[in-house]
């Protein structure tokens, strides 16, 4: 079989199903077998045409797992067969951040599934150094949540987490819910969200955070004080990327404590820095993960998957033919947690 199925972004808001050949490998590739890729907000924004530097033509999806269909050139740990997932950065290798070591913030950052094609595609060839195999403990959809949740583990571990810190996580979408998952296994006592949405509410507490503020039916930084004695939390992740939520994220966190904005907003927001300067606050700033956290996450899955059901942040399953119609759910909004495209 010389040809794939892929679904291509020829021009924005235009998916097209095409028949196209599988990739051929250069040395130090291997060709991966989707078996299930994540539709994430990114792929929603390229999509509707609002990210700064995708292009179409492009396949989308930078969150799969598969098996190691082939390989070209030496690998030392990896066989065709194996199962695995891709840390999907394409850095440039000789700015200033990359010769530090420092990949994953390269001066001109590309990503599979952005810049180059990705998972919405029966195969995908990769760099075989960004290839990490799974455990067996693994199922094949709760390694399809690899990526997000080395988001949560880069972001905890920007933060600075300690045994017993109290965290507030404004948003509880998946990235949201995934950080405040890892902060408890992090070593936090204790994770609060910040939500309005109620069915999102409903969908935090179905994992056992039952501690919500609703800043639009309570006074929000009265529960904050309520919460913590008066002192606000030690580290507050900012997930949401809203107005509401960046404002109120320094007036929740305790003095001296951390802040780490992780949602991206829709353009610029104010940022009120005095209460910074005057708590003396720690902001942190995020960018996805390196690729030891990414490794490290993956490690870490099977310890969650026993606190938490992680599986139950899939929310619905489609083949490949229905991804655009997955991507105009989540463009509407319509689903909770991740949408995965089975092969």
């Amino acid at each position: 079989m010389n040809n794939m199925k892929a679904y291509v972004l020829t021009e924005w808001e235009k998916l097209e199903l095409q028949e196209r050949p599988i990739p051929q490998l250069n040395e130090g590739e291997c060709l991966i077998k989707v078996k299930y890729a994540g539709i994430c907000g990114s792929d929603v924004h390229i999509y509707g045409g609002h990210h700064p530097t995708a292009k179409p033509p492009v396949v989308l999806c930078h969150e799969f797992m598969g098996t190691v269909e082939k390989i070209e050139g030496e690998s030392f740990n990896l066989s065709e067969g194996d199962r695995v997932v891709v840390e999907p950065l394409v850095s440039c290798g000789v700015c200033e951040a990359c010769r530090n070591g420092h990949w994953h913030v390269c001066k001109s950052l590309k990503l599979l599934g952005i810049h180059t094609d990705g998972g919405f595609s029966e195969y995908v060839k990769v760099d075989t150094k960004k290839v990490i195999k799974l455990s067996d403990e693994l199922k094949d959809e709760e390694a399809a949540l690899a990526e997000p949740f080395a988001v949560g583990f880069h972001v905890n571990q920007r933060a600075g987490i300690h045994t017993g810190d109290t965290v507030l996580v404004i948003g509880g979408g998946p990235i949201g819910i995934i950080t405040g998952m890892v902060a408890m296994a992090s070593g936090a006592k204790e994770v609060v969200f910040s939500e309005i949405n109620d069915n999102r509410i409903e969908f935090i507490k179905s994992f056992g955070f039952n501690t919500i503020i609703n800043p639009i039916k309570e006074n929000a930084l009265e529960r904050v004080a309520e919460l913590t004695g008066g002192e606000g939390f030690d580290v507050v992740f900012e997930v949401s990327g809203s107005q509401p939520g960046i404002v109120f994220a320094p007036e929740a966190c305790k003095i001296r404590g951390t802040i780490v904005p992780v949602g991206f907003p829709s353009k610029n927001p104010e940022f009120p820095v005095l209460r910074c300067i005057f708590k003396e606050l720690t902001v942190v700033g995020s960018r996805v993960y390196s690729f030891d956290h990414f490794k490290r996450a993956v490690e870490l899955l099977p310890r969650i998957k026993k606190e938490y059901n992680i599986e139950a942040l899939i929310t619905d399953l489609k083949p490949l033919a229905e991804l655009p119609e997955g991507i105009k759910q989540m463009k509407a909004g319509e689903n909770m947690g991740k949408i995965l495209i089975k092969m």
